[in-house]
């Protein structure tokens, strides 16, 4: 019998790409350069943390929780320029505009600067804003550079967000299958459309990175609707069946990103972020279960009748998250 071929080795890190005009736009005074492939995290109470993504509503709520609730300082990543009304002249805050699927921009950004963690909020944020085929590769592509350019740039502490959408739900084309409820992270992934794929691949992306790299830590965040104040669906509860009435709150979904950046454990973990109540205001959850998800099990007794749809629980264990509550970030 034929011996299988041996793996190959692992390629080279990509050189740190000279400044050019095609180079980011970095919108602080530059820092000195540091090629070093080992961590750099010296005090996790003052971290220098990458966000990606920025201009989002998810990253704005983060910039003002850090700067509310911590010492840390961010460099804040986005395709385009600050939005009106950022903090432009806080010295903890530096703003870079890069097009990050051009990989060495990405790797640029975490080499160039003692780079303590990145959070990972980049991504076309719902299946309707272009093409099925620009949707799904740009969010794959972006996950991709992420992680390789952490990695590259000895970075051990990173945050992906992905949605609760990876086991297919409010973008399914026909109705979502569910399993059981509450549905926790064992649940099967059976995404439809092209942003549910990415954010399901992305998830798999990270277990690659994190079998090969095993000093990482890797949050995926499976993130619901994040909204300010808790909206009410009591009036479209049959609309808004597919994603079982969830949402998070925004400061507890930043929250969340920087609790996964403060732990002790290495490898990926995914956890659900989602409040622990469902929004059908008036409607017992047992009831509204039975009604549109007939066929749908529970994993342990009847649904409590305010109770949400995600099990929250391993958010709780592995970094002390509740939605309400729980851990507050160093």
């Amino acid at each position: 019998m034929a011996q299988k071929p041996p793996l190959p080795s692992p390629p080279a890190p990509l050189p740190t790409p000279a400044a050019s005009s095609s180079q980011p736009n970095t919108r602080a005074s530059p820092t000195p350069s540091s090629s070093s492939s080992s961590s750099y995290v010296t005090n996790p109470e003052e971290m220098k943390i990458v966000v990606t993504g920025s201009s989002g509503s998810l990253g704005q709520g983060l910039i003002q929780l850090v700067l509310s609730t911590t010492k840390h300082s961010l460099i804040l990543v986005d395709h385009k320029p600050p939005p009106p009304g950022s903090e432009l002249d806080n010295p903890r805050i530096e703003y870079v505009t890069a097009e990050l699927r051009t990989y060495t921009n990405f790797l640029e950004i975490l080499t160039s600067k003692r780079v303590d963690a990145l959070i990972h909020l980049a991504s076309y944020p719902n299946p309707f804003l272009a093409h099925a085929s620009e949707i799904h590769n740009a969010n794959v592509t972006l996950s991709f550079n992420a992680l390789q350019a952490a990695v590259e740039a000895g970075i051990k502490r990173v945050v992906m967000a992905s949605s609760v959408n990876a086991t297919s739900a409010a973008y399914a084309y026909g109705e979502p299958t569910y399993d059981y409820f509450p549905l926790d992270e064992q649940h099967p992934m059976r995404p439809e459309d092209a942003y549910s794929l990415s954010k399901a691949i992305m998830e798999v992306q990270c277990d690659a990175f994190a079998r090969f790299n095993p000093e990482i830590s890797i949050a995926s965040l499976r993130f619901h609707h994040c909204v300010d104040t808790k909206k009410n669906t009591s009036h479209l509860v049959k609309d808004a069946r597919k994603d079982l009435w969830g949402y998070v709150l925004m400061e507890s979904a930043a929250r969340a990103c920087l609790l996964a950046l403060d732990v002790p454990w290495k490898g990926h973990e995914v956890m659900y972020i989602v409040g622990n109540q469902h929004t059908a205001q008036g409607y017992n959850a047992e009831e509204i279960a039975k009604t549109y998800f007939p066929k749908t099990k529970r994993k342990s007794g009847p649904l409590a009748p305010s109770q949400g749809f995600y099990d929250c629980s391993k958010a709780e264990r592995l970094i002390g998250w509740k939605h309400e509550g729980g851990r507050m970030p160093a």
